[in-house]
């Protein structure tokens, strides 16, 4: 069987978080294999982050807002913010292994006709250009905010083709008919956004654009951090078919992360679902949708509207600060109508039941309502 296209174990996601600090018994959190321990003030928030994704694979992550998913996908493509670090974990490439680090290191140097440095620092160990030829040549991005991920001061078709200045020989006109290409390709009047600044565009026509960007290198590996955040939901859904488009026709494998398990009813093929910083479990889209093996996931599908149900069934109670979620017991005990007095005080281990791999000391014993389950 082929190895997947992109591989990440053990991931773990450190925030500087100084008020969750002072109420951890420890000074720090040792980095793993080798390393110091974290200064004060910064926290583990993302735990023990394992999955993979195959060729041609559409991989869905999903969980509410603040349950870590963005934190733990954006860590293993070293695209994490000065306020965020990877503390532990290693992530493969079509078989090379590579090293997460903060893209904040390194964006000063990422400037135009700028010579790159030809080593980067990781957990004691040197980062070479593998991980700039892969991220620049390989992967494509979509960044959440549409709007916000654009330079405010150059027109989108500049930085579109920056990837291209950069990684590649070829040439300005070369590139130019590339992203016109590719703009077109995600149905933009090509001319015109070619030379329209981002404040120009509306928010549709920006991702529209990212998607573009993103495309125009060729990557074997898409990923889209909530895409349809703020849009319409017409806009969205043209956003949603558009993406599952150009994925079927290029055969890219994708990571789609989002807080709607809705939006990947039809889309992906498998879902990883993550909730205080940790994945609770990972399936088959048609086994997690109809037989759920997690209670945060059950709750999850049973918040979804659709045809026929009378009412939604939410989850009680509020998601907590990730930074907040004790080490010690599982995050969902505070929400969860299955908890036993076990759940105070132990992190359950993952285990496969059904199809799905779940971490949850009652997989065995529970029989969970899936999309079709009654109300």
């Amino acid at each position: 069987m082929p190895r997947p296209i992109f591989e990440v174990e053990g991931l773990g996601v450190a925030v500087n978080d100084v008020e969750a600090a002072r109420g951890r018994p420890e000074e720090g959190i040792m980095i793993e294999p080798h390393g110091p321990a974290l200064a004060f003030g910064w926290v583990e928030a993302v735990h023990d982050v394992t999955f993979s994704v195959n060729r041609g694979e559409v991989l869905a992550v999903v969980g509410e807002s603040g349950s870590g998913k963005t934190l733990g996908v954006m860590g293993s493509l070293g695209l994490l913010g000065a306020g965020a670090k990877v503390v532990r974990g290693t992530v493969w490439f079509d078989g090379t292994r590579i090293r997460p680090t903060r893209f904040a290191e390194i964006k000063a140097e990422k400037r135009r006709r700028r010579k790159p440095r030809k080593r980067e620092r990781f957990m004691e160990e040197s980062l070479d250009d593998d991980w700039r030829h892969i991220m620049g040549t390989e992967v494509g991005v979509m960044f959440q905010n549409a709007i916000g991920g654009w330079n405010p001061v150059e027109i989108i078709g500049q930085q579109a083709g920056e990837v291209l200045d950069e990684h590649t020989d070829l040439s300005i006109a070369e590139i130019e008919s590339r992203v016109i290409d590719a703009l077109g390709e995600v149905r933009l009047p090509q001319a015109s956004k070619f030379v329209s600044y981002p404040s120009e565009l509306s928010r549709g026509q920006a991702q529209r654009a990212m998607l573009a960007a993103a495309l125009v290198k060729g990557p074997r590996l898409l990923v889209a951090d909530e895409p349809l955040t703020g849009l319409d939901a017409g806009v969205a859904m043209a956003i949603l078919s558009l993406i599952r488009d150009m994925q079927a026709k290029r055969g890219m494998a994708m990571i789609f992360v989002t807080h709607d398990l809705a939006q990947v009813a039809a889309l992906a093929d498998r879902i990883v679902v993550m909730y205080g910083g940790r994945i609770v479990e990972m399936g088959p889209t048609a086994e997690v949708f109809h037989q759920p093996q997690h209670p945060y996931t059950e709750g999850l599908l049973q918040s979804i509207p659709r045809p026929g149900l009378r009412r939604l069934q939410p989850i009680d109670g509020d998601v907590p600060k990730i930074t907040d979620v004790p080490a010690t017991e599982c995050a969902l005990r505070p929400r969860c109508r299955y908890a036993e007095p076990v759940c105070a005080t132990d992190v359950p281990a993952t285990v496969t039941a059904g199809g799905s791999a779940v971490a949850c000391f009652r997989a065995d014993s529970l029989t969970l309502k899936g999309i079709g389950g009654a109300e």
